[in-house]
């Protein structure tokens, strides 16, 4: 499919913003349309870093070529925290899908995750990623639309701090939009565009109920997303062996199989340190931003890396001796290689 570099660049970065159909369906019930425009507002610094970030430097490496570039001591670490909680992402988020929003269970679950993994892993083996994205953000405007909807009755006045900073923190895949990068400057608005566009579209659906089968249908969504990660952890790897694509999908595929041993023990015990190591991988990308952007921009690097810690203060699960455990485990282990990794070099 032939389609212009520009409507590909949007599709992806639409399809990373939740997507935004997962949004509304899953997320946007309980929110109402000020605290979505606080939220939208709160997080654009983190949407206008991402964007500068590409005209600095907006290749397949993504987030991590501008931590190459700009402080390279820190790249090792970013590299090992974003690629381990992305890759847990793959796996867990089929389950997510089948177990926990199409709430099925035994056989049917069992045949549909297989179906969900296969599907994912052809279309990367095709290298049909950005075409599929681009008709998933058409598919997914489409039911956003509040058509036939009904209004709800909420006091748009009454206002959530952790509402607004909770939902600003659901844009965050929206980082993965450098990923795409080959070089050219070709589409590298559309990560404004999509954001702006998604955030007038949450801003409309969070004066409506949103409709059961919105919810149900919000599935593709999170596939399409799957999807986004999917290509980000192929351009990354695709820098360091032509090969890896392979061992990418075969190790998705196992590790999806493997979590139909027990599909809700797997979803919460991968989740949780796989957003606390994405929210590491960025706090160490915005630190490298700050440090490396002029003064006038130092106080966006600020505010990104503020909600950022908030968020990874949210992933700490304080309230489970066993998760928490966990999380402090895998952050030892991922920040001890990069040091090990050094010595063994220089040895």
């Amino acid at each position: 499919m032939g389609l212009n570099r520009k409507l590909l660049v949007f599709g992806f970065s639409f399809s990373s913003i939740g997507g935004p159909l997962a949004l509304v369906g899953q997320f946007l019930e309980n929110v109402n349309p000020f605290e979505v425009v606080l939220s939208v507002l709160i997080f654009s610094p983190i949407t206008f870093l991402v964007y500068y970030s590409m005209n600095k430097v907006w290749d397949k490496g993504g987030l991590y070529d501008y931590v190459v570039k700009f402080t390279p001591k820190l790249s090792s670490y970013f590299l090992y925290f974003w690629f381990f909680s992305y890759f847990l992402y793959l796996s867990y988020t089929v389950d997510y899908i089948v177990y926990y929003i199409l709430n099925l269970d035994g056989f049917t679950a069992i045949l549909l995750t297989i179906g969900i993994a296969g599907s994912i892993a052809m279309i990367t083996l095709l290298d049909r990623e950005l075409e599929f994205l681009f008709v998933s953000a058409i598919i997914q405007m489409l039911f956003i639309l509040p058509i036939n909807w009904h209004l709800k009755f909420m006091n748009p006045y009454e206002l959530s701090f952790t509402n607004i900073l909770s939902t600003s923190l659901l844009y965050i895949c929206i980082t993965l939009t450098p990923f795409i990068g080959n070089g050219s400057k070709e589409g590298i608005n559309s990560v404004i565009l999509a954001y702006l566009i998604t955030g007038a579209i949450l801003f409309l659906d969070s004066f409506f109920n949103i409709p059961k089968i919105i919810y149900l249908i919000s599935s593709f969504s999170t596939f399409s997303l799957i999807v986004v990660e999917f290509y980000s952890l192929k351009s990354v790897l695709s820098k360091f062996s032509i090969k890896s694509r392979k061992y990418l999908v075969l190790g998705f595929l196992g590790f999806t199989l493997t979590s139909l041993i027990n599909p809700y023990m797997y979803y919460i015990y991968t989740i949780v340190p796989s957003l606390t190591a994405l929210y590491i991988s960025l706090i160490i990308f915005f630190i490298s931003m700050t440090f490396s952007i002029r003064n006038e921009l130092k106080l966006l690097g600020f505010i990104s890396l503020g909600l950022i810690a908030y968020g990874l203060y949210s992933s700490l699960q304080l309230s489970s001796y066993y998760l928490l455990l966990e999380q402090i485990i895998i952050i030892i282990i991922i920040g001890v290689i990069p040091l090990l990794k050094n010595r063994l070099f220089y040895q």
